[in-house]
């Protein structure tokens, strides 16, 4: 049977349906949607039959709302993503910068130096040698007047022979004194080994230990992330016993970059998802060790009751 509706009354029963829908979006969607029915009533009339709202065409429009914001929230996530790799690399970019200048700057300054030190070697040298020729010159001038005074020439010889002699001491003795050095060189080369070989050791005891360290720590904070999504989890029965893998990339301050399924219960995946960008921000270590274990984790997340 046909139902004639006045035009007042069809007014009302539109903005009865508006609200109705408004009503339906906020709900949440996660549970099993009921047949809904709206009863009109005028002022003077007979009570208008229950008009149902097709409640496929519903969900089809509820559904297509929920993957519009999906994908708005998708792109925004990669958006953020994207910054953080471009400031990241332009980070590296100065640093190498800075590293090459300072390596400039070095290279320099031991070029300078190698140059001072060559122009003063040269100018030592070539000191040296004037030196070396007015004493040559001094020696032939010592030896014309040898020559010429033959009266001093066997005194001349015995303190030539004399020199000689304490000469040769002069240079036993240094060559004594050279020796000594280089032993003593030799053994503290030997001494200066043995302690680098301590040293290297020791490193890597503290090296280690450090690692061991960090493992535990890595341990600890993957324990408090799945703690506080179980914690957050909205639980309902059909999940006990079920579970889902998600992977969760994280900044340095703990803050959620993404979050995506791998695998599970849909259930409990849509409420594991739902969990984590409520948490928005996981605990997160402060050592640099430990976070670049943490920042990129697969999860897998079974309700606990």
């Amino acid at each position: 049977m046909a139902l004639h509706i006045e035009a007042p009354l069809a007014k009302s029963l539109g903005l009865h349906l508006a609200i109705l829908v408004l009503l339906l979006f906020s709900a949440d969607f996660s549970s099993t949607p009921e047949m809904v029915s709206v009863s009109l009533e005028s002022e003077g009339q007979a009570p208008v039959e229950a008009v149902a709202v097709d409640e496929k065409l519903l969900n089809e429009r509820v559904e297509q709302m929920q993957r519009e914001r999906d994908a708005l929230k998708a792109a925004e996530e990669k958006r953020i993503r994207d910054l953080e790799r471009r400031a990241e690399q332009a980070e590296k970019n100065r640093t190498t910068e800075e590293q090459r200048l300072k390596r400039v700057a070095e290279e320099k300054r031991k070029a300078d130096a190698e140059t001072q030190k060559a122009k003063a070697a040269a100018a030592e040298a070539k000191k040296r040698q004037q030196q070396e020729n007015a004493k040559a010159k001094e020696a032939e001038q010592a030896r014309i007047v040898k020559e010429q005074e033959r009266q001093k020439a066997e005194d001349a010889a015995k303190a030539a022979e004399q020199k000689r002699k304490a000469e040769q001491a002069a240079a036993e003795k240094a060559a004594a004194e050279r020796a000594r050095q280089a032993a003593e060189a030799n053994q503290k080369a030997e001494q200066e080994r043995a302690m680098q070989e301590q040293l290297a050791k020791e490193a890597q005891a503290r090296s280690a230990a450090r690692a061991r360290q960090a493992a535990t720590e890595v341990q600890r904070y993957i324990a408090l992330i799945s703690d506080a999504v179980d914690r957050s989890l909205y639980k309902d029965e059909s999940m006990r016993g079920k579970s889902c893998s998600v992977n969760i990339r994280l900044a340095t301050t703990g803050f959620v970059t993404s979050v995506k399924v791998l695998g599970g219960d849909s259930n409990v995946c849509d409420s594991a998802l739902r969990a984590v960008n409520r948490i928005g921000t996981m605990p997160m270590s402060s050592d640099p060790d430990v976070y670049d274990k943490l920042k990129d984790i697969t999860l897998r997340v079974e309700p606990q009751f």
